[in-house]
This record gives structure tokens, C-alpha cells and sequence, in this order.
């Protein structure tokens, strides 16, 4: 016997290693196709929806209204909010943006009589600013998320 218990061991443990990788890059690939396939689903819908929003049938009708009056509810971010305004308004909804334009407004007008405001004399470069909003950890993931709701 020319090899130690410990060689024996050492490539064991090696043959262990190598197979947890290869799971770990299989779930990672069943991960992105799942991903992969619940965009799909969206998109499929939204192009639905969509057909049914620019229809004139008394159904497509009932679902403009439900859609006009329910979605900018939905709608968490202002900039989703302003991309989906045209629509919602075309439908007789409000996406409710004068009325956070006016919170924003009070706010500001409040913080300005209690703080005095500081200059800005950052020079940053888009590279720059690149670099420190980005994590390498998170960015190796693949976006997703369950709970994002626009």
C-alpha cells in the first residue's frame, strides 16, 4: 500500500468538494431558468393585459376601470408611477404623483427652515459612484425576487 489513510482522506474529502460545486451550480442553473421562465409569465401577461386595456367591449371596459382605479395603488416607486401615468390617466385614473409632489414639497419646505443646507462639493465620476453603490457579493446573484411589487 503506497498511499496514507490521510491521501485516501484528502481525496475524498476533494471528490466532496468537487460535488458540492457541481449541486451548487446546478441549483444556480435552475434558479436563472426558473427566472428566466417567471419573466416570461409577466410579460405574456402584461402584453395581455395591455390588449385588453386598448379594447371596447363592456368586459374590457369593467377590467380599464378596475385597472385605472387599483394599479397606481400597486405602483410603490415614483418612477413607476411616472412611467405608468400616460396610461392611467388615458383610462380616467389618477397615479397620484401632484400628491406626492406636494408631500415632497411640505417635507422640503419643513427640513429647509430646520436645518441649514450644506454644500455640495463631492466631484464624483460615474465610475466612481459605480463603485460605491456596488457590492460584489450581491451582484454575483441573479435578480430575483418574490416579494418585489413594483
Amino acid at each position: 500500500m503506497s498511499g496514507s489513510i490521510f491521501d485516501n482522506q484528502e481525496a475524498n474529502e476533494l471528490k466532496e468538494r468537487q460535488r458540492l460545486e457541481e449541486l451548487k451550480r446546478k441549483a444556480k442553473l435552475q434558479q436563472v431558468k426558473l427566472d428566466k421562465r417567471l419573466n416570461k409569465q409577466k410579460i405574456l401577461m402584461g402584453a395581455f393585459l395591455g390588449q385588453v386595456l386598448a379594447g371596447k367591449s363592456e368586459d374590457e371596459k369593467f377590467i380599464q376601470n378596475y385597472f385605472a382605479k387599483n394599479f397606481p395603488e400597486f405602483l410603490t416607486r415614483k418612477s413607476d408611477k411616472e412611467l405608468f401615468a400616460s396610461m392611467v390617466k388615458s383610462l380616467g385614473g389618477d397615479i397620484g404623483l401632484d400628491d406626492e409632489e406636494s408631500k415632497a414639497n411640505d417635507q422640503s419646505a419643513d427640513q429647509d427652515h430646520k436645518q441649514h443646507k450644506q454644500p455640495d462639493d463631492t466631484d464624483y465620476k460615474d465610475d466612481d459612484m459605480r463603485e460605491l453603490f456596488s457590492d460584489q457579493q450581491v451582484d454575483a446573484f441573479p435578480p430575483h425576487d418574490d416579494g418585489y411589487r413594483g
